[in-house]
C-alpha cells in the first residue's frame, strides 16, 4: 500500500497536479486537487481509488484496477473541465485500508471530504451494476481471559478460555437458522492456546456481522454479543469484546446508477448483475453524499471477489481494458454533471428522496 500510494501520488505530481499527501493523518491517504483553468465555482467531483491487497490471496478484490480508474476518471474530467471551459473543482481521494480499518472512514471523520458535491469509485466485480446495495459491516476481535492449568495433572484448577472460544462459536453456528436471509456472522478463532497440555489462559475470535440495512445491524450486534457473554458465563471466563467501525451499507443514487447501467447494457449486451454482497467503507459516504459505486465485470468468467483465480483475472489485458471502459462511463456521466442542468437536478432530488439532504 505505501509503495501504491507513493507510485500514485509521484505520477499525479509529475503532471502538475498538487497532492496532499498524508490526508487525514492516515500514511498512505492522499488528495489530488485541480481546479478548472476558467475558475473553481462550479461543481466538486471527487473520486477514490483503492489499493490495499489481501493478505495471502494478493489482489482478489482487484484494488489495483480501482487505483487506475480513479486516476483514469480524475484525469478526463480535469481535462474536460480545461479543454470545454467548465469552472468546477475535481478532486482524486487516495483511501486506504478499505480492507482492514475502513479508511474512508477515518478521513470521513477528518472532513477531508468536505466540500465534495459527488463523489464516484469504480469496482470489479463478477458482473456489472449501478445499483449495489451492499451490506452493512461490524468486526468485533473477542478476548476470552480464563486461568492456565496442566491439562492431565490438574484441568480441574484451569478455566479454559480455548473452550470460551469454541462454544461461542457453535452457539453463533445454531442461531444461523434464526438469521433473515441478509444477514450474515461469520469469523475465525486466531488464538485458542499455545500446547495442548496446557489448559489455555487466552483465546481470542475476529469476527464478522453483515445486514442487509443500517436499521437491522444493532439488533443483530446484540445478539452475537449475548453469545459472546454466554460462553463466558459457560466457561467462567471473563471476556473483552473491542468493536471496529461499523460499514454502513452502499446506495448509489438511482439517476446516475441507471446511465451507468445503460452504458455498461450497450456495451456488454447482458443485463446488470444482482445480489453481488459484500461490504464497503464506501457506503458510509453515500449515506451523506450524492454517489456512485459502480461494479464493473471483471473478466466475464464469473469468477468471484476474494479468491486466488480474481488475483489471477485482475493482472490480465482483458480486465485492464474494462477497467479502462468503465472508467471512461464514468466520467462521461460525471461530465453530465458539469454541463447539463436538468440532468444535476435530477441527480439532486434523487439524492434527497432517499437521505432528506
Amino acid at each position: 500500500e505505501h509503495k501504491a500510494s507513493n507510485l500514485l501520488c509521484d505520477y499525479l505530481s509529475s503532471k502538475g497536479f498538487g497532492i496532499e499527501r498524508q490526508a487525514g493523518g492516515l500514511d498512505t491517504a492522499f488528495v489530488a486537487t485541480h481546479a478548472s483553468s476558467v475558475g473553481a465555482d462550479g461543481l466538486c467531483i471527487g473520486f477514490c481509488s483503492e489499493y490495499d491487497a489481501l493478505p495471502d490471496i494478493g489482489h482478489g478484490c482487484g484494488h489495483n484496477l480501482i487505483a487506475i480508474s480513479g486516476v483514469a476518471m480524475f484525469l478526463a474530467i480535469a481535462r474536460v473541465m480545461d479543454v470545454c471551459r467548465v469552472p468546477g473543482t475535481v478532486r482524486l481521494f487516495g483511501t486506504p485500508a478499505e480492507e482492514a480499518v475502513g479508511g474512508k472512514i477515518k478521513m470521513l471523520d477528518k472532513g477531508v471530504f468536505d466540500g465534495a458535491d459527488l463523489l464516484m469509485m469504480l469496482h470489479p466485480a463478477p458482473g456489472y451494476s449501478g445499483a449495489w446495495h451492499s451490506q452493512c459491516c461490524l468486526e468485533m476481535a473477542v478476548e476470552y481471559f480464563g486461568k492456565a492449568s496442566h491439562a492431565a495433572m490438574a484441568p480441574w484448577d484451569g478455566v479454559n478460555a480455548g473452550s470460551a472460544a469454541v462454544i461461542a462459536l457453535q452457539i453463533l453456528g445454531v442461531m444461523r437458522e434464526q438469521l433473515k436471509p441478509d444477514w450474515r456472522t461469520h469469523g475465525i478463532i486466531t488464538h485458542g492456546g499455545s500446547a495442548p497440555n496446557v489448559i489455555p489462559a487466552y483465546s481470542r475470535i475476529e469476527y464478522t456481522v453483515r445486514t442487509g440495512w443500517e436499521s437491522d445491524l444493532e439488533t443483530l450486534r446484540e445478539r452475537v454479543l449475548r453469545a459472546f457473554s454466554a460462553a463466558a458465563l459457560a466457561t467462567g471466563c471473563t471476556h473483552k469484546v473491542t468493536e471496529e467501525f461499523a460499514y454502513l451499507d452502499n446506495q448509489d443514487n438511482p439517476v446516475l446508477g441507471s446511465m451507468y447501467e445503460e452504458l455498461m447494457r450497450k456495451r456488454y449486451n447482458v443485463p446488470p448483475a444482482s445480489n453481488v454482497g459484500g461490504s464497503t467503507d464506501f457506503g458510509n459516504l453515500s449515506k451523506r453524499f450524492i454517489s456512485l459505486h459502480g461494479m464493473f465485470d471483471l473478466a466475464g468468467t464469473g469468477v468471484p471477489n476474494h479468491t486466488v483465480e480474481f488475483t489471477r483475472d485482475a493482472r490480465t489485458e482483458e480486465a485492464h481494458k474494462r477497467t479502462i471502459f468503465a472508467a471512461k462511463s464514468t466520467a462521461l456521466i460525471a461530465g453530465r454533471c458539469l454541463v447539463d442542468a436538468d440532468f444535476w437536478n435530477r441527480v439532486k432530488q434523487a439524492h434527497h428522496k432517499r437521505t432528506g439532504l
